[in-house]
């Protein structure tokens, strides 16, 4: 049975881990190339990433967000007897909506080697030293007061 079962998957084309592994080894090269890139930043650096990441989705999404507001603006401008204009207007939004949600997946591809070498690096960075230290900011400040995982000291954060 376990010949027949080979054959066949051979046949379609390899079993569907064969078919994930495939899929993915062009974007793990991607990731591993972008990994080396970051191996001489500083750990503030390194995360900083992360919020040239949200700028780029934001800006990705600035037209998109804008026509969205302008089209709810118009919705709400509308007196409640204009059910039919105010019904189109909110359907236009519903479309915009989903062309943003295709936009969001559209940017997060573009950026996702890269936040995955991010995430390894730093990964790496804690295995490395156990912890991090880095220049405080007010997330640190806020979870350093709830959380015992991040302590302040003068203006850096572990």
């Amino acid at each position: 049975m376990n010949l027949l079962t080979k054959t066949l998957s051979n046949l379609f084309g390899g079993s569907k881990h064969e078919k994930d592994v495939k899929a993915i080894e062009p974007l793990v090269g991607k990731i591993n190339a972008e990994f080396a890139k970051l191996s001489s930043l500083s750990h503030d650096e390194l995360r900083s990433k992360t919020h040239e990441f949200k700028i780029r989705i934001k800006e990705h999404l600035k037209s998109i967000d804008a026509e969205i507001a302008k089209l709810k603006a118009e919705g709400e401008a509308f007196d409640i007897d204009d059910i039919g204009e105010k019904d189109a207007i909110y359907k236009k939004i519903d479309v915009e909506i989903k062309d943003r949600d295709k936009e969001i997946e559209k940017i997060l591809f573009e950026i996702l080697t890269e936040a995955f070498a991010v995430f390894k690096e730093t990964a790496k960075s804690f295995s490395e030293n156990g912890e991090i230290i880095v220049t405080a900011n007010q997330l640190d400040r806020d979870l350093s007061v709830t959380k015992d995982f991040v302590t302040i000291e003068e203006d850096k954060a572990t």
